[in-house]
């Protein structure tokens, strides 16, 4: 199995002079970005980076990030994407976990690079820029190395979410898991070649990654919005001729809201994906009507499961869906699974509402380092007229509707998505009582858009060490800013329940208009 052979390097072949990338103002063809990926192998080669070892990559919609992941995927070592926009303190904290010891970094990241290098064990920094301090530059070469195949549980990729202790959670994705999620999409979707992709997501998304190679293995063109477009998508997407969108649904919301979603604004598009949190149906009957020539689907997927197992498409010629308040997650992708279990590991009856297990081939193997938590999800269940036997515990609460799928409810926990992010609740708490010097710490979501979905969260604190100013100038520091309280409120004591415990809705409710 080899990433880079079954996507990309087809149409180096086949269509050399296609579009294959449009980046910062510049177009490159696959043949010109495939020079450049040849010469970040050979250096990566150079650097002794060795099958299977990792590579960490900071970088944010430049050139280098995806010359450097495309190399990655060709030469089998796992691509570790860090964030130019996260605090230095996280990204460190990633990079110590994954045991990379090479780093590829980007121009924009060139001061945070120094930072990382002088705190970080690495033995080699590559850049194609000058401006990233004692670099060794990466350049174009016309040599190819010739392409291995590797097996199908070599890690291809390693992403950090939110982990409940203040650490990040590492999920380690294999060739395998990502090679059965192309194969799978592509099955439901099949996309005509040459299309025309927004890349809406950072890096150290997972959705990320299915922009790049659905794209690629379809020998289409990325197109990677600036700082202003991603501001104003709807115009980028005009502008562009966008023909293929993926997006948290957090955007069509903020473009219904601002009035700009107006019907037949997105003719260009074709197809129009969403995932990462729930898809009010209000925003998605407006992009229907913004995007009268794109079929439009909602998918869903954690990390875990390898972006995303299941997918229902908005029928424009059906009214049914259109009643319920949430668009439903559907049905699972070929080949993979989903079920909805009672607590006592027993199937919920069609409507009745359980948690969410998956199974296939796009499973990961767990969490890196820890053994623990990764018995904890990953349980081993038989269920009649199922071949399958190894589950995730999404944690996520659904009902089986027989026209609809699956129908997602919430969480069985204390995770959030803000603008599709996984926030895990008890690391910004963990957080905030490490600032504030107070073990009486709370947080919250807040507030709530008007399509029902959180924007950010808020946090409570009784008896703090320092001031709320000083307590949120510090967890900027730690925490990236989709986790970042938007405000600190502090109180005599915290609002408990009969059980004794703390009374989120309590908080919610002060903070309510």
């Amino acid at each position: 199995m080899n990433i880079y052979h079954d996507t990309f390097a087809r149409n180096f072949l086949s269509a050399p002079d296609a579009p294959a990338l449009c980046v910062q103002g510049s177009t490159f063809s696959y043949r010109e970005l495939g020079l450049w990926v040849n010469g970040c192998r050979v250096a990566l080669r150079d650097c002794g980076v060795q099958t299977g070892d990792p590579v960490a990559v900071l970088a944010s919609r430049s050139l280098v990030a995806y010359v450097a992941i495309l190399a990655c995927a060709a030469e089998g070592f796992t691509w570790v994407p860090l964030n130019p926009a996260f605090p230095d303190a996280r990204n460190q904290r990633m990079l110590t976990l994954s045991a990379a010891r090479v780093l590829v970094a980007g121009g924009e990241a060139a001061d945070q690079c120094q930072r990382l290098a002088e705190d970080a064990n690495l033995q080699s920094v590559l850049a194609l820029d000058e401006a990233v301090p004692d670099a060794r530059l990466i350049q174009p070469s016309d040599q190819s190395p010739p392409l291995a195949q590797f097996a199908a549980d070599l890690p291809a990729y390693l992403l950090f979410t939110s982990g409940t202790t203040g650490v990040p959670k590492g999920i380690p994705v294999s060739v395998g898991n990502l090679l059965a999620y192309l194969r799978n999409f592509h099955a439901l979707y099949p996309l005509p070649a040459g299309l025309r992709y927004s890349q809406m997501f950072d890096l150290t998304f997972d959705l990320s990654v299915h922009d790049l190679f659905v794209c690629w293995q379809q020998g289409g063109c990325l197109v990677i919005p600036t700082a202003q477009d991603l501001l104003m998508p709807l115009q980028f997407v005009r502008r562009q001729q966008i023909q293929v969108w993926f997006s948290v649904p957090s955007m069509a919301s903020i473009a219904k809201q601002s009035g700009l979603l107006r019907p037949g604004v997105l003719p260009s598009l074709q197809f129009s994906f969403f995932c990462g949190e729930a898809l009010p149906t209000a925003s998605a009957l407006a992009w229907l009507d913004a995007a009268p020539n794109a079929r439009v689907a909602n998918l869903y997927g954690p990390t875990e499961a390898t972006i995303a197992i299941t997918a229902f498409e908005l029928q424009r010629d059906r009214d049914d869906w259109r009643q319920l308040s949430v668009v439903p997650i559907g049905w699972p992708y070929p080949g993979q699974q989903a079920r909805v279990v009672r607590e006592d590991a027993t199937l919920a009856a069609p409507g009745e509402s359980g948690e969410l297990w998956l199974a296939g081939t796009q499973l990961s193997a767990g969490y890196l380092a820890d053994a623990a938590k990764t018995a904890a999800v990953f349980v081993q269940q038989w269920f009649a007229g199922c071949d399958e036997t190894r589950w995730y515990r999404t944690g996520d609460c659904a009902t089986v509707h027989p026209d609809f799928g699956i129908l997602y409810a919430g969480r069985l926990d204390r995770q959030v998505k803000i603008n599709g992010y996984r926030v895990e609740l008890q690391e910004v708490e963990h957080c905030l009582r490490q600032v504030a010097g107070t073990q009486l710490a709370a947080v919250v979501p807040w507030p709530r858009s008007a399509d029902g979905l959180f924007t950010g969260v808020v946090g409570f604190v009784v008896q703090p060490w320092l001031p709320e100013e000083e307590v949120l100038a510090q967890l900027t520091a730690t925490l990236p800013a989709y986790m970042q309280p938007r405000q600190i409120l502090t109180l005599e004591r915290l609002p408990v329940n009969a059980n004794g415990k703390v009374d989120y809705g309590a908080l919610q409710a002060l903070l309510a208009p």
